[in-house]
């Protein structure tokens, strides 16, 4: 298939169409001497080559496809949502992070989602008392203003064009909205805007090939292309939020939207097999883990190990179940808790984590953290090892971007629970998301994603949510400051062990970016007690070792979304793939 096919004269139709027929076998990803993109959308990947072509650089492609993102792929993300961004200059070797995450409001409290001492189900992800404060737009523009090269108004012209234009609907996003069809029937904005009636005047998923029109969407859009983030924090967009959300008894205010503010960091240093890689610090609980596991499979395995050995694959299984305990027991917002970061990612640390692995058999999770340390045992039941449907419940997305100078962009951006809280603010198009069940919402108790986080987790006004995202980059062994891969993935709590799975097959198996994306993948996060692989991911006698060691398997049918792009160090021609196991599309410039 040519490149060219995926020009942005094309008809977006076309762009999924071919999107889907790529995406049903593994295929070696093409050179290209310019830049290169890999998004989970056709029509974003388009809008970012079109960026990278009219002259902008990594960070107008990658703002780019992400407000046609929002357009596009509302059940994974959206200007009601948030996230985080490593933005590589390619000429002074510099790399920043911005996290712009959404915030707790400042009407929010620690118990708000309990009853009777209990957790009421749906409270934090249906409706709008789980929205938190958003930090897309945000983010999106001031990433521009620091880094990016070309207007706003040209930046956000695709997502324009596609609000008016519409979005034809694609299996996935049918898929998605079934999932959540109660949840957008109960929101009359929400139903109105992404569902449709059938002959019994009932709201449904639209089939396939319908146009999704966002008229109100695209107004907001063009108000913030001229205005700029004031444009989404106050006047009429954000007293229509405010108002949506006060009516549907949720906390957030107009004055929360007018005080939110990004945040920078340091980004989160470590090192594997020689390469630097550079990854999102807390409230990013996924950069932690990602350092955590590469240190402890490079000192278990100093060697380095053949692709799917059983032995190294236990070794693996079991640095991801303590990279999760220390999750649950130390991470939270940064600014509200004291996160001992240094320790944690330090070789000594994770010595003592990969010292603690017995080699012959599985550590049961719940010997590895008291009762009295906050964190309760699973009470979830064994699963069967029988391949069942997982449907993905977590939803973000990935944008991965390196251009012809080196520059790079890794941004990971989400709504949380496939389309956010199903409540969109009326007369704007804006879907808010449901953060708020990023919070533990009791210490210890699992959340929507069977994911257990503790005590520094907690609630309070203007706290950041922990989050797994993880967008992350790898730089060249023989130059330090040559961003050689960029990746992230949506996923939930399997975010960080898509990333880390990703670079160890370039790393370790010198795999073809497009083949490390596709392989099958191995997921542990301390509770539930349980190993799962995809359908892809072991063969029976491999299954059969690692059970025979005592994991408990489960057969998930898949999961995850690994947009990534490589830079050949030796050759400087880069290569750019999207995960088959969706929609998306890499693409480049000759």
């Amino acid at each position: 298939m040519k490149e060219t096919s995926f020009r942005s004269g094309v008809t977006w139709r076309g762009l999924v169409v071919a999107a889907l027929l790529v995406a049903g076998a593994a295929q070696a990803a093409r050179p290209y001497r310019g830049g290169a993109v890999a998004t989970a959308y056709p029509q974003a990947s388009a809008a970012a080559l079109e960026m990278l072509e009219k002259g902008g650089n990594a960070t107008d492609a990658a703002v780019a496809a992400a407000f046609v993102a929002a357009v596009v792929g509302p059940y994974h993300s959206g200007i009601g949502g948030g996230g985080f961004a490593l933005v590589h200059d390619g000429k002074s070797g510099a790399t920043q992070v911005l996290d712009f995450r959404e915030v707790a409001p400042a009407a929010a409290t620690r118990d708000m989602y309990l009853k009777d001492g209990k957790v009421v189900p749906g409270l934090s992800t249906d409706g709008a008392l789980s929205v938190a404060v958003p930090g897309a737009v945000a983010g999106y523009l001031e990433l521009l203003k620091a880094h990016g090269k070309l207007k706003p108004a040209v930046v956000l012209a695709p997502a324009i064009a596609a609000a008016k234009k519409g979005l034809w609907v694609t299996p996935r996003y049918r898929t998605m909205a079934e999932g959540r069809l109660a949840c957008l029937s109960r929101d009359a904005e929400a139903a109105r805007v992404f569902l449709v009636k059938n002959a019994q005047g009932q709201w449904e998923a639209p089939p396939l090939g319908h146009v999704l029109r966002q008229p109100d969407l695209a107004k907001t859009l063009t108000a913030i292309s001229k205005s700029g983030a004031k444009a989404f924090y106050a006047g009429p967009v954000a007293k229509a939020i405010a108002t949506t959300v006060k009516d549907g008894g949720g906390v957030l205010t107009q004055e929360d939207l007018a005080r939110y503010k990004t945040r920078e960091a340091t980004p989160l240093e470590g090192t594997y097999r020689g390469h630097r890689i550079l990854t999102m610090p807390p409230p990013s609980a996924g950069g932690v883990a990602v350092i955590q596991v590469l240190t402890a499979l490079e000192q278990l395995r100093p060697k380095g190990f053949d692709f799917r050995d059983a032995e190294t694959l236990h070794l693996y299984a079991e640095a991801v179940r303590r990279a999760y305990v220390d999750r649950a027991k130390y991470l939270g917002d940064p600014a509200f808790v004291d996160v001992p970061l240094a320790r944690l990612v330090s070789s000594g640390h994770v010595a003592d984590l990969a010292g603690s692995i017995d080699p012959k058999k599985a550590t049961p999770s719940a010997s590895l953290l008291a009762p009295k340390e906050g964190v309760r045992g699973s009470t979830l039941t064994d699963e069967p090892t029988t391949l069942t449907p997982e449907p993905e419940k977590k939803n973000t997305t990935h944008i991965s971007v390196i251009d012809k100078d080196g520059n790079a962009v890794a941004m990971t951006t989400t709504v949380n629970y496939g389309f956010g809280s199903c409540v969109v603010a009326k007369g704007t198009g804006v879907l808010l998301n449901d953060e708020m069940d990023d919070f533990a919402a009791q210490p210890g108790v699992p959340n929507a994603y069977g994911l257990v986080t503790g005590e520094p987790n907690a609630i309070a006004p203007g706290k950041v949510p922990l989050s797994s995202m993880s967008p992350t980059l790898v730089f060249a062994k023989d130059d330090p400051k040559r961003v050689m891969l960029a990746v992230g993935s949506p996923g939930g709590s399997t975010i960080p062990t898509t990333v880390i799975q990703v670079i160890s097959n370039v790393v370790d198996h010198g795999m073809d970016v497009a083949r490390a994306v596709n392989e099958g993948r191995l997921h542990h996060q301390y509770l539930p007690d349980e190993l799962w692989v995809d359908r892809w991911g072991l063969e029976p006698a491999t299954l059969s070792v690692l059970e025979a060691k005592g994991h408990k398997v489960r057969r998930v049918e898949q999961w995850g979304d690994a947009e990534a792009v490589y830079s050949d160090p030796k050759t400087g021609l880069r290569y750019s793939a999207s995960d088959p196991r969706n929609e998306g599309a890499a693409l480049g410039q000759d």
